[in-house]
């Protein structure tokens, strides 16, 4: 085996004469968690998946096709930016997102399990109220409010029946402009995007059905806590919010019954641990009522639903 000089902390990529696709994952994977890069295997299989152009299930459908001088050239840039610490995403320029593949780079978040589970809350309480017979006419008017690359606002336009419009808004014009495109990517017509930092930019008189978001929910004080990858690409705009991390959700709680309807749904992505904090703040909160709570996949609450009063 020989080694080629890397840039990152005089890393060193091992190089072969002979690559196929199963020796190149298997020794990029035990490369890759010998330096302490998390999930290595899934790297290495995105990575080339990404060189050959393929799904990552036809990498083992080929495990013994030959790679060309050019296409391990071409795997060895993308592991050097690995081992940087760049989010796999940001290196192939994509993430999946209940379905979806949706462009994404250092301009947004990377879509997470997290807020698909917050998409799922959403829908299953539209859908609930559908079959009440309390679909509005001419349909669901949703707001995901910060929407960074879309993913929500794409979502829910794709999988609600009976969707009027979703809002997309975010205070970042590059993020808006990602999202336009991964609009236009996924086929996600029934999307508007508005530049408007926080609920406050919108008229009182424009209501909405749900407001949905994932907003900025980390403490300043937790900044050292976040692994390297996250805190050193994404965008911090994105991830803190203030010193104790529910500054952004406050504002939103405070702000989001003048622009729901009546029995609107407010759904808000939070931080493990904030949930206490959180329900204060809606039962606080004049024309909001606590409705619940919903749990990640490991079992974490991650977000807090609540409606709006309906009127008598």
């Amino acid at each position: 085996m020989r080694f080629s000089p890397c840039a990152p902390a005089e890393v060193r990529v091992p190089v072969s004469d002979g690559w196929s696709v199963l020796s190149i994952l298997r020794t990029t994977t035990e490369f890759l968690e010998q330096r302490g890069i998390g999930e290595p295997r899934l790297s290495a299989e995105h990575l080339l998946a990404d060189v050959l152009d393929c799904r990552r299930l036809d990498l083992y459908l080929r495990y013994d096709r030959p790679l060309s001088p050019e296409e391990v050239d071409a795997y060895r840039a993308r592991v050097r930016r690995r081992l940087a610490g760049e989010p796999v995403q940001y290196i192939t320029g994509v993430a999946g997102f209940r379905g979806l593949e949706l462009a994404v780079d250092r301009r947004v978040l990377v879509p997470r399990p997290e807020t698909e589970r917050l998409v799922a809350e959403v829908l299953e309480w539209a859908r609930a109220e559908a079959a009440r017979g309390r679909r509005p006419e001419p349909g669901w008017r949703m707001l995901d409010l910060g929407t960074g690359s879309g993913a929500i606002a794409c979502a829910l336009a794709l999988e609600l029946d009976g969707v009027h419009r979703v809002v997309g808004s975010d205070r970042s014009q590059a993020a808006l402009m990602l999202a336009r495109e991964n609009a236009l990517r996924v086929g996600a017509s029934r999307t508007l995007w508005l530049a408007a930092d926080r609920l406050t930019a919108f008229r009182p008189a424009r209501v909405f059905d749900a407001i949905v978001c994932n907003p900025p929910y980390v403490a300043e004080r937790e900044r050292s806590l976040l692994p390297a990858e996250v805190v050193g690409w994404e965008p911090p705009e994105a991830l803190f919010s203030g010193p104790e991390g529910i500054e952004a959700i406050a504002e939103v709680v405070r702000e989001a019954p003048r622009h729901l309807s009546s029995g609107g749904l407010l759904a808000l992505e939070i931080g493990q641990g904030q949930e206490g904090a959180v329900r204060r703040l809606v039962e606080a909160t004049a024309g909001l009522e606590f409705l619940t709570v919903f749990h990640d996949y490991a079992g974490v609450v991650r977000g807090v639903l609540a409606l709006a009063g309906r009127e008598a």
